[in-house]
């Protein structure tokens, strides 16, 4: 976590993530994507907090939080309550677009979401508009 930490800093104090930031963060820093919650809201208030980003950070931290978040987290594959607590949490450190997106492609992604789980504002139920006689899990949501 220390070379994550150190990238951090780095991006805060510049301000900024450029191409070969990203690249290094990929190849040396998280090689093998988020592996802790802690990893995930740490690149989620780095993101909240630059001024600009390499354009290719965006879809890097939309498809690794949201891997993370889907297959990284216990229950695998499933949204759950608690699941989404903690993510909507940690979005709210990120930017607006990147948070909104996150959500998006998780939802659209998920083999599994609990239906009675709650996002921002809304039921999950509500945002897939399914109506109330469905099963309690929505298999390929």
């Amino acid at each position: 976590m220390s070379a994550l930490r150190d990238f951090a800093t780095k991006a805060l104090e510049t301000n900024r993530i450029g191409f070969a930031d990203l690249r290094r963060l990929q190849r040396d820093v998280l090689p093998q994507r988020i592996t802790t919650t802690e990893e995930a809201e740490l690149l989620l208030a780095v993101d909240g907090a630059l001024a600009r980003a390499d354009r290719d950070w965006n879809d890097y931290l939309v498809d690794a939080v949201g891997q993370f978040t889907l297959w990284g987290v216990d229950p695998r594959g499933r949204v759950t309550q608690s699941k989404a607590d903690w993510l909507t949490a940690a979005l709210a450190a990120a930017r607006p677009k990147s948070a909104s997106t996150i959500m998006s492609k998780l939802l659209a992604q998920a083999p599994q979401i609990e239906l009675d789980a709650r996002i921002p504002g809304r039921s999950v139920r509500r945002a897939l508009r399914v109506p109330q006689a469905t099963a309690r899990f929505l298999p390929g949501a």
